[in-house]
């Protein structure tokens, strides 16, 4: 395979290795994966590892093998394998992951360097096997472990958000919100894997929730990284809506982590953290509020940063319905709003690599959950501005002729992002 461009590659790999890796390491009824690479990765010019779940003692495990040769490892040893192989030099060509519902991931990397994923949903009895009670579904065996919020006890977690019942049981109107919390966790997971190796592992990992609403994610983020990886959770919560910060804090007053969890009712701009954030997260924060987050996390230097847009609106004023070859599109409302959406988010994607991230657009939960199911996550990897970054930025807004709102936000830190384009009068 030529040379590839890795500012095209890595952030296409990541984005569909993390969609893989939540099926193999994170969702119920895993059956076997498959994955080849270009260059030896075991004994004998070995290249390619196949990942089967097992159950030893009791324990759900992950059974890796190369060249013939065995190991079975846990959740967070299996993942951290298979992602430094992907974040080596070695370049992903296949991988192919199923689940007993049906449910698979085929991935390919073509010549050019493009990584094509492809998706088959399940369906059916078995995609409720394994099902954790909590989420309304009868006990089953190990692979109920495989949902993040059943790999410790969240029993307390769960009545306290209000997702359960005082006797256990899932209320029905939470269904969809236990998923997406578990799906959100599995992202999260993948995303913290990424990243380097903290100075100071024992110091509070600092989780600030952007827009925060009653912070169902953060919480839920802060009980299972403390849980399952034994590191203390400093969140901080902001948001407008003073009642929603009411809930939170009583939220936190039951869980009795008032000291380490605590929310603020004011703007995102105005906020203030404790702390650099490691990780910023912002949920469904509508329009422009989406930017402020984004915009909050570059400028404390977050080393992560996942966030799911809610409606855009501001992109969709600027773009002009003469603008050629696109009045067809344009004039139509519908198309309008879809296409501006798309656009927003590409911009978002690319603003952040331009500020030194890695960013990718992933789907977030399954369509028929929610039409808002875009999620963007960017972990920061170099100075700002490296690379073609820039130059791919100024070649989408010259085409479009806009400016989209978050490289005015930012144009503080990168003038670039703001400057006149090359064919305005």
């Amino acid at each position: 395979m030529p040379a590839l461009n890795q500012e095209q590659y890595r952030p296409q790999m990541h984005a569909a290795l993390a969609e893989i890796s939540a099926l193999v390491f994170d969702a119920p009824g895993f059956r076997e994966a498959s994955f080849r690479f270009r260059d030896p990765i075991g004994p004998d010019g070995n290249a390619e590892l196949s990942i089967r779940p097992v159950t030893v003692g009791g324990d759900p495990l992950w059974q890796l093998t190369r060249a013939g040769l065995s190991e079975n490892k846990g959740h967070g040893r299996a993942k951290k394998l298979l992602w430094d192989l992907a974040n080596s030099a070695n370049i992903l060509l296949e991988a192919h992951a199923s689940s007993e519902d049906g449910a698979a991931l085929h991935l390919r990397t073509t010549k050019k360097g493009h990584v094509l994923l492809q998706k088959v949903r399940g369906g059916g009895a078995a995609a409720d096997a394994g099902r954790s009670p909590a989420a309304g579904g009868a006990p089953g065996h190990d692979r109920e472990k495989d949902y993040p919020l059943a790999r410790f006890d969240s029993a307390k977690l769960l009545l306290a958000l209000g997702f359960t019942t005082a006797d256990g049981a899932m209320k029905p109107s939470m269904h969809a919100k236990y998923r997406q919390v578990n799906q959100f966790l599995s992202i999260l997971d993948a995303t913290l894997d990424e990243l380097p190796p903290r100075k100071d592992p024992k110091a509070p990992l600092v989780l600030v929730d952007c827009g925060c609403g009653k912070a169902y994610l953060s919480f839920g983020a802060k009980a299972y990284l403390e849980a399952t990886r034994g590191v203390t959770v400093r969140l901080e919560g902001v948001d407008r809506n003073e009642k929603v910060v009411a809930f939170c804090r009583r939220t936190a007053e039951a869980l009795g982590c008032t000291e380490t969890a605590t929310f603020a009712a004011c703007d995102i701009a105005k906020f203030k953290p404790s702390a650099a954030p490691d990780v910023v997260l912002s949920l469904h924060a509508c329009d422009t509020a989406t930017d402020e987050a984004l915009a909050f996390g570059v400028e404390r230097g977050a080393r992560a940063i996942v966030s799911a847009p809610c409606c855009q609106h501001e992109l969709q004023k600027t773009l002009d319905a003469n603008l050629r070859p696109h009045r067809a599109v344009l004039r139509n409302g519908i198309l309008r709003e879809r296409l501006a959406d798309i656009l927003t988010d590409a911009f978002r994607a690319q603003i952040l690599r331009v500020m030194g991230y890695r960013a990718s657009v992933v789907e977030f939960v399954d369509p028929e959950a929610t039409a808002r199911n875009v999620l963007i996550r960017a972990v920061r990897v170099s100075r700002p501005g490296t690379g073609t970054a820039l130059a791919d930025y100024e070649d989408l807004r010259s085409a479009w002729g806009v400016t989209p709102w978050l490289a005015t936000r930012l144009s503080a830190l990168r003038p670039e992002l703001n400057a006149p384009q090359k064919n305005s009068p």
